[in-house]
């Protein structure tokens, strides 16, 4: 029995079976079954030993085809005790193996509800080789493939869990002291005790270190010290704490090998039910191993799916989300790192001078492990900066990805690390600037401006770091700062007609004296003169000048707009049908035109003073002043004609504009305006 069970458990000899494929077994053509139009598959069995194996046959026939004279089966199922293999046919007449069971051959579900056996003793073999049954028809068939498939799920998932357990043999065991550092040192610690009323000083115990101490002022929720450790306490008084839950993620990092290395996410819990001290529950969610190759670091993630079956509970990838906009606690990998073992666990590792340890003491807050450890890698200055003390441009250069542009990692001085000047160094250190700061330095540098470090700092106290740049390029820092602070002393107080602030802060000032610096620029005024450079009131001037610009500008259209008009004027009259071409004369008569007809003809005098395009109106000859209407041509062709609202053009209207075109626009003595 025993030889007989494993023989039923070895696979199909796929090469034997193909040898059977096609028994060439023939049908009646004046068979029932061919003529049955519910049925679209005719089914004939046939229990054969093929490769030492005994495995039932099912011939599969589309009933079209059979009906036509071809006897080809279009699925051949080769089923055993413990396996099941189909050969499809294609439609260029090829063959191919399927995994689908039989219910799911023809490409949706319950195939078998289309499908008939040819006679009932098709039927019987179905049932003698699959295990008779109160069920008839295909379901012992169903059952044996239902229970394999089943098997076959179960195999390969004993296959990833075995692969998973191979992959957990090098992990270390966790610290020793990761439990009493989590409860001392991250978790939030609480001052218990029993309210009196007037009481100065009470005793309580700390949750923290567990001792009894004595604090005077306690207040429920008020923050303090524990004398006994120190530690940053919450008061509850016991009566009204009620029950209390904290949870936290932890990280730790272990050495796995020569080049590798784990980074285990750990989940904290702790629960106050009643008592003073916490019953604290740690347990470990995921498991992140990295390693470095050849196209830099590689990390493979694993996350416990708390599965009490099978070999493991832990699986390949990251962990399912119900949202991926939604927090999940057991999904989030940023944590307190584990300080205890570091640097011994990456001792001989390429992340053993990683100053992870460092920067996670400076930060005081939860990390990402990872993230860093792969800017260890990619970043070779990363170290540097750390131990420099730029904490900023070092969490951008690990996190972000705005820093590494502005370094020279190719270097190794600071100072040319950073793009700036030797004298600068203990200034930025103690500034710890930010990238954008950073950035905004380095111009100065370039440019050699004096009283960098100060303007520096005053642009980071009044937040005012667009257009500062520009302005320098009249004067120096130190009167463009103390302008913009004389102005900004009485700008920031005015109101607008509607009782808005035009100017709320100093980065609006800054921004309106760029404009005006760029407009008294553009009119070629002496940019040397202290009256152009400094106005008495900044907002004044600039609205003079913005004023003198617009009107120099409207007479220089208005200008070319007549030129072009003079050009146009009896090159393109024309008269038909009682309707007449005309050439406007000055931009007045292109808004009135927009206004009268409801369109946006008056947006086109810039267009039409560049050369761009030619306006023209079509008037009715009775009515020569009323606005009946508008053409546009452009490059010598019309490219549109509207009336009142957009309209398009009458039938009227359009035999003129075909009269016009070919006796005016087409003739080769017209000058074309665009």
């Amino acid at each position: 029995m025993k030889t007989g069970r494993k023989a039923d458990k070895k696979k199909i000899d796929r090469r034997e079976c193909r040898k059977h494929a096609d028994p060439g077994l023939r049908m009646r053509r004046d068979s029932g079954l061919l003529c049955a139009g519910q049925v679209d598959y005719i089914v004939r069995t046939a229990v054969k030993t093929i490769g030492h194996k005994r495995l039932l046959v099912l011939y599969v026939y589309s009933r079209e085809e059979a009906a036509g004279g071809t006897f080809r089966p279009t699925f051949t199922v080769f089923q055993g005790r413990g396996d099941f293999a189909t050969l499809a046919r294609r439609e260029d007449g090829s063959l191919a193996w399927r995994k689908a069971p039989f219910e799911a051959l023809g490409g949706y579900w319950r195939f078998q509800s289309r499908c008939a056996f040819h006679t009932p003793k098709d039927e019987e073999r179905v049932w003698h080789f699959c295990g008779t049954g109160s069920a008839g028809g295909f379901q012992p068939l169903l059952s044996l493939q239902s229970r394999i498939c089943q098997e076959r799920r179960r195999e390969r998932q004993r296959e990833q869990e075995r692969k998973v357990l191979k992959r957990m043999e090098a992990l270390p065991a966790l610290p020793r002291g990761l439990r009493g550092w989590a409860q001392k040192s991250v978790m939030p610690a609480y001052f218990f005790y029993d309210y009196r009323k007037g009481a100065k000083e009470v005793k309580g115990t700390c949750s923290s270190c567990g001792k009894e101490v004595t604090v005077s002022g306690a207040r429920h929720n008020a923050k303090g010290t524990c004398p006994g450790c120190g530690r940053e306490v919450t008061m509850k008084t016991r009566g009204r704490r009620g029950r209390m839950f904290d949870r936290d993620t932890l990280q730790v990092i272990q050495r796995t090998g020569p080049w590798a290395a784990v980074v285990r996410v750990m989940k904290c819990c702790c629960a106050y039910r009643g008592q003073d001290m916490p019953e604290m529950s740690l347990w470990e969610s995921m498991r992140l191993f990295v390693r470095l190759g050849r196209d830099g670091m590689e990390c493979e993630s694993y996350y416990d799916s708390y599965q009490t079956y099978g070999l493991t509970g832990w699986r390949k990838g990251s962990r399912p989300m119900r949202c991926f906009y939604q927090y999940s606690f057991e999904a989030d990998a940023c944590g307190w790192l584990y300080c205890g073992n570091l640097p011994d666990a990456l001792e001989g590792t390429p992340w053993q001078y990683c100053q992870i340890k460092e920067y996670s003491g400076h930060c005081g807050s939860p990390l990402e492990a990872v993230p860093f450890l792969a800017a260890h890698v990619r970043h070779p200055r990363l170290e540097h900066l750390v131990k420099m003390g730029f904490w900023e441009l070092a969490s951008n250069l690990a996190y972000g990805s705005e820093c590494g542009r502005l370094l020279d990692e190719g270097q190794d001085r600071t100072h040319r690390v950073l793009q700036v000047g030797a004298e600068d160094v203990p200034f930025l250190r103690r500034l710890d600037p930010l990238p954008s700061e950073l950035e905004a330095f380095q111009g100065y540098c370039r440019r050699n401006l004096k009283g960098r470090q100060g303007l520096l700092l005053w642009q980071r106290e009044r937040k005012a770091w667009r257009d500062v740049p520009e302005v320098l390029d009249y004067m120096t820092p130190h009167k463009m700062m103390r302008y913009l602070e004389g102005q900004c002393q009485s700008l920031c107080l005015r109101r607008t007609e509607r009782g808005g602030l035009r100017y709320a802060s100093m980065q609006d000032v800054a921004s309106e004296y760029r404009d005006y610096l760029g407009m008294c620029a553009g009119q070629r005024y002496d940019m040397k003169n202290s009256f152009v450079l400094y106005p008495k009131d900044l907002q004044e001037a600039h609205d003079r000048e913005a004023r003198r610009i617009r009107l120099k500008a409207d007479a220089k259209t208005r200008r070319a707009f007549k030129a072009v008009c003079r050009k146009l004027k009896g090159k393109m009259d024309f008269e038909m049908d009682g309707m007449k071409v005309m050439v406007p004369t000055v931009p007045k008569d292109l808004v009135s035109e927009g206004h009268a007809l409801h369109h946006c003809v008056g947006g086109y005098v810039g267009c039409m003073a560049k050369g761009e395009c030619a306006i023209l109106f079509l008037r009715q000859c009775a009515e020569e002043g009323k606005p009946f209407y508008t053409i546009e041509v452009r490059d010598g062709r019309v490219a549109q004609v509207r009336g009142m609202k957009n309209c398009g053009p009458t039938p009227e209207v359009a035999r003129f504009i075909r009269q016009w075109k070919k006796e005016v626009l087409e003739a080769p003595a017209v000058e074309r305006a665009a």
